[in-house]
């Protein structure tokens, strides 16, 4: 009787860890994959801003345009982050600039971003961050991918 039961219970427990585990090649992007305070975003450039930063004029958005206005057209968001609105326009400053990143740009710079112009499509990791200055873009990209 006991061997019977031991039997059952060692089966029923191998076949539930068998059935709750997935494999990770069908895993999904879902929200808990977004790091708090971020958002994976596909937008489209509406506008490039002028170059205007002349506070740094060594950095490289005192050379080329950062800011743009982007239509968001989708979003999956990680905690604390604020919902966008689709289809309307935000301003993201790049912080990599939206040229083609040059070694005159960035010297030391591995990374290569083929530069965004208007009506381009892109893919991106946007973080929001906190301004006193009402006039600053509230959001900020640090790398993209162009579709």
């Amino acid at each position: 009787m006991r061997k019977t039961l031991f039997t059952i219970l060692v089966t029923s427990l191998s076949i539930l860890l068998l059935n709750c585990s997935s494999p990770k090649e069908n895993k999904t992007l879902s929200n808990s994959d977004i790091s708090p305070g971020t958002a994976k975003i596909v937008g489209t450039i509406t506008e490039i801003d002028p170059v205007t930063d002349t506070g740094n004029l060594s950095g490289p958005c005192s050379k080329a345009p950062c800011i743009a206005l982007v239509k968001v057209t989708s979003a999956i968001y990680g905690s604390a982050f604020p919902q966008f609105t689709f289809g309307k326009e935000v301003r993201i400053k790049f912080l990599f600039t939206l040229k083609k990143t040059t070694k005159e740009l960035f010297p030391n710079m591995e990374e290569e971003y083929p530069g965004l112009k208007v009506g381009d499509e892109f893919t991106a990791t946007v973080a929001h961050v906190e301004n006193i200055d009402e006039t600053a873009p509230k959001f900020q990209i640090y790398g993209y991918e162009k579709n």
